[in-house]
């Protein structure tokens, strides 16, 4: 998994181009006190969960989003987990399964 991988604008145009396989996806709003994560999650298609997040809830303003694949070569499990503990999380904050 690239830790540096790109952040891209949450809008519909970018998610357009997320592929419909298994991976874990980042969404963080920013603001002047900083970004703030809004939703981490695996799921078993990127492409349509983060098509459900441009409107379900409605995010925030100023939303961005990462996301890696999980191809069948890759333990998702374990990608995940690496993601999710760089994150300070309290128990179920923003975490999605």
């Amino acid at each position: 998994m690239r830790a540096d991988r790109d952040w891209l604008r949450f809008t519909p145009e970018n998610v357009e181009g997320v592929p419909d396989t298994q991976g874990i996806y980042e969404i963080c709003n920013l603001s002047p006190e900083g970004k703030k994560l809004w939703r981490l999650g695996k799921v078993p298609n990127l492409h349509k969960r983060l098509v459900t997040r441009l409107t379900e809830p409605p995010p925030p303003e100023n939303c961005y989003f990462r996301y890696f694949e999980a191809g069948v070569s890759h333990d998702i499990d374990e990608m995940a987990g690496k993601l999710f503990d760089s994150y300070n999380l309290r128990a179920g904050e923003a975490l999605e399964e």
